[in-house]
């Protein structure tokens, strides 16, 4: 026997799906608020040419919040402080990153750093790079997170690995407000045993040489927890024992990756095979497997849907001199990722 209330019970839930359809159609793409930057080293230099379609199709217009790791925090950052694509790409022509390789007395002078600074670079020359960039758009190359925000710029998010505590810090106007933006970026970009660490104090102060580290934190490379921090503008649910991560769909992640690992990636999501015959071959594959298991098993179906796979156009990660044309393949690479993506139904 049906009851007359179970009828209006059934209208009011048809009605109510029906509307729900209509006006789901009705509605544009959710439009993106937030961009992410995974670490990339070097090949970081493409993101220039993706920013430049993003903001030919108009994506870049509604950006309000912009996040990364490594060369993605540098990314990032020209992002918050109001860098256009031109100028972007422009800076990508005029740098020549092998400079960033700096510190005195290559191997005596290496051996002593690594020693007492974990890193065989300094670094010093981009912290100077960074500090120009920042002074060029803002006059004040020690503006912090606080400042960004209060002056109106992108609110801007930077990974980092704290060793000693043994987990991942993110640098931002919430958590670091006094913080300097370019500490920040220099911090995370402190690849393990390349660039020297880092020490900061709880505010985010870089404490150049400390005589007492015991209050603290050692602080490097934010790929190493976090390599591609897509989970930045997320919320979490509590369902059950367990705290369940919900992707942002206003959120917008661009990687970087080899061509076959992109068509892995589109396949069954396996890892790309590394053949080893030398020392080199057998680092660079121990790197990566490491940096993958680390952070793969945190991107869920719903992270490579709002993610942008860039190739690496056949580059290396690592911090060297290249060519004219080595750096616009990189940037013609961006901006087909980014082609593809906004031209395709499924990522």
């Amino acid at each position: 026997m049906i009851l007359p209330q179970d009828n209006a019970m059934k209208t009011t839930l048809c009605i109510s799906f029906i509307l729900l359809a209509l006006w789901g159609n009705a509605q544009p793409a959710t439009p993106y608020k937030n961009l992410v930057f995974e670490g990339a080293g070097i090949r970081g230099l493409a993101y220039g040419g993706a920013i430049e379609v993003l903001e030919e199709k108009g994506v870049l217009a509604g950006i309000e919040k912009v996040g990364g790791t490594s060369a993605g925090a540098i990314t990032a950052m020209l992002l918050a402080l109001g860098y256009s694509a031109s100028e972007i790409t422009e800076l990508v022509y005029r740098t020549r990153f092998n400079r960033f390789n700096s510190g005195r007395f290559f191997f005596v002078g290496g051996l002593y750093r690594m020693h007492t600074r974990y890193g065989w670079y300094r670094g010093d020359k981009f912290s100077a790079w960074l500090e120009n960039a920042i002074r060029h758009k803002t006059g004040n190359a020690d503006i912090t997170f606080a400042d960004l925000r209060a002056q109106g710029y992108k609110d801007l998010y930077i990974t980092a690995t704290c060793l000693n505590r043994q987990q991942l810090l993110v640098f931002s106007a919430e958590s670091y407000p006094h913080m300097k933006i370019k500490d920040a970026v220099r911090i995370s970009m402190s690849v393990p045993l390349y660039f020297e660490a880092v020490f900061i104090d709880q505010t985010g102060r870089v404490i150049p040489r400390p005589t007492d580290t015991r209050e603290l934190d050692l602080v490097m490379d934010g790929g190493i927890t976090a390599n591609f921090p897509l989970f930045l503008f997320d919320s979490t649910v509590q369902v059950g024992q367990q705290t369940q991560r919900l992707a942002n769909p206003a959120t917008l992640g661009i990687r970087i990756d080899t061509d076959t690992q992109i068509a892995l990636d589109r396949q069954d999501r396996s890892l790309e095979q590394y053949p080893i015959s030398s020392l080199q071959g057998y680092m660079q594959a121990f790197y990566v497997y490491v940096l993958e298991s680390l952070n793969r098993p945190q991107l869920t179906e719903a992270d490579w849907q709002r993610t942008i796979s860039v190739s690496s156009a056949g580059v290396g990660p690592r911090v060297k001199r290249l060519s004219m044309a080595q750096k616009q393949a990189l940037l013609d690479s961006g901006r087909t990722g980014v082609l593809t993506f906004l031209t395709s139904d499924s990522p």
